[in-house]
């Protein structure tokens, strides 16, 4: 247990150091970690890369750290983060609701599967937008406030 702790403290530390080192305006790249955030968030893994260099060009905010943020959803964090989504997200809506596991995985037991899934891409992405918004607004204001102290305080020693 104690390794993991580690590997997860030096992750950390190299994601704020990378951050810190991104060059722009600390607004920008606060703002974009925080639409990554928000896109990570969502069922679309897979395309979080490509929507959050596109938004983050288009909006005018730093790329890399919109890269960055996307990161909340991975291999480790996904298992949590998309039932909690799909949870919020027919508690609020309920799209989904009726939506039930075919018996047999026959060609009929398909057809029914892929005619509920657009309902539960809807209950996933409504309560993923739900949980984005403090996750985002929290990861802004880390990302900001950390930024502006490190370039007060500068590296720090040893640190290149």
């Amino acid at each position: 247990m104690k390794k993991l702790s580690t590997s997860t403290q030096s992750i950390r530390v190299r994601i704020c150091r990378r951050l810190t080192r991104i060059q722009g305006a600390p607004r920008e790249i606060a703002l974009g970690f925080s639409l990554g955030i928000m896109i990570g968030m969502t069922p679309f893994w897979g395309t979080h890369v490509f929507l959050s260099l596109g938004l983050a060009s288009l909006l005018g905010w730093s790329r890399i750290s919109a890269i960055a943020g996307v990161n909340i959803t991975n291999v480790v964090t996904a298992p949590l983060i998309y039932p909690l989504n799909y949870w919020v997200g027919i508690r609020l809506v309920g799209f989904s609701e009726g939506a039930r596991w075919p018996a047999h995985l026959d060609a009929s037991g398909m057809l029914e599967l892929l005619t509920q899934s657009p309902r539960v891409l809807a209950d996933l992405s409504i309560g993923g937008m739900i949980l984005a918004i403090p996750l985002a607004v929290g990861g802004y204001i880390l990302v900001y406030r950390g930024i502006l102290l490190y370039r007060r305080r500068g590296p720090a020693r040893g640190e290149v």
